[in-house]
């Protein structure tokens, strides 16, 4: 279930690149609603034992558990600046928090995703 949760929201990601473009703040808000939602409970699809099987996270997840939270809390933040800059209706604000909020998926794979 939590790969699901992932590409959904690299979906959700494909489709606020999209709606920038388009200038469509609704779906914006929409879809960092989403990835706000999934980051807030992201640790708890990380049990302890949960890293063998079909699996990219890296044991880092496990060995340094409150590093992973500050992340997920991180994309969490990040998405509720897009959130808020996206009701606005801030063209210049949006596509920034936007890219934020990409460099904290981004600094997560890289450090707990083995790619």
């Amino acid at each position: 279930e939590r790969k699901a949760n992932f590409k959904a929201s690299n979906a959700s990601m494909r489709a606020m690149g999209a709606a920038l473009g388009a200038k469509d703040f609704a779906v914006i808000t929409a879809e960092a609603r989403k990835i706000s939602d999934w980051a807030t409970v992201m640790p708890d699809y990380f049990p302890e034992g949960s890293g063998s099987g079909n699996t990219s996270a890296k044991a880092t997840i496990w060995e340094d558990f409150a590093a992973f939270k500050a992340s997920a809390k991180a994309n969490h933040d990040a998405a509720l600046m897009l959130i808020a800059a996206a009701e606005a209706e801030d063209m210049t604000a949006t596509k920034n928090a936007l890219g934020q909020l990409g460099g904290t998926c981004k600094a997560c794979h890289q450090q707990f995703k083995g790619w």
